[in-house]
């Protein structure tokens, strides 16, 4: 099963937060970090995984 998963935070936040993913999941895709709406300094990153 493949399923998308959407990280909110900082950019160091982000890519931390993706890292860990990657260490217990299989990710197939890795989106660039989109800014968030309005005047914040948070960003999205999008994962696409494949869940064991």
């Amino acid at each position: 099963m493949i399923v998308k998963i959407r990280i909110v935070g900082l950019p160091d936040e982000v890519d931390r937060a993706a890292a860990e993913i990657a260490r217990v999941l299989t990710v197939i895709e890795t989106s660039a970090p989109y800014p968030s709406r309005g005047n914040s300094r948070q960003v999205r990153l999008y994962l696409e995984v494949r869940l064991p």
